[in-house]
């Protein structure tokens, strides 16, 4: 893996770990209908693009360790692909070394 991949990987996974203390916050209020304001997860470390999801859109999109919520256009096509798209947000999922470190640094246990 060259320096600047893993550089985007970093990027990514710390919007996402962002993004669970959001979940944690939203998570008590215990609202399955209500939008939500969750970070971009995109490569770029000075993107502040929020999107709207509800809290089981963002569980539906961490389920996998290499997925992450971007927001429309902020895919990279170098080191992921998408999986689905949205009116204001894309989910992606890395490829190569970008899935392992993505992985590798999933905040959540996975059994």
């Amino acid at each position: 893996m060259d320096a600047r991949e893993k550089r985007l990987a970093d990027n990514e996974t710390l919007f996402r770990e962002v993004n669970e203390r959001v979940r944690a916050v939203a998570k008590a209020h215990n609202s399955d209908l209500h939008r939500y304001a969750f970070f971009c997860e995109c490569s770029n470390a000075d993107c502040t693009l929020q999107v709207e999801l509800t809290l089981a859109e963002y569980e539906s999109a961490r389920s996998h360790g290499p997925r992450f919520v971007v927001a429309r256009g902020h895919e990279l096509p170098e080191i992921e692909h998408v999986v689905e798209t949205h009116d204001e947000w894309s989910l992606i999922e890395k490829d190569g070394d970008a899935a392992r470190i993505a992985e590798a640094r999933d905040p959540r246990e996975r059994s």
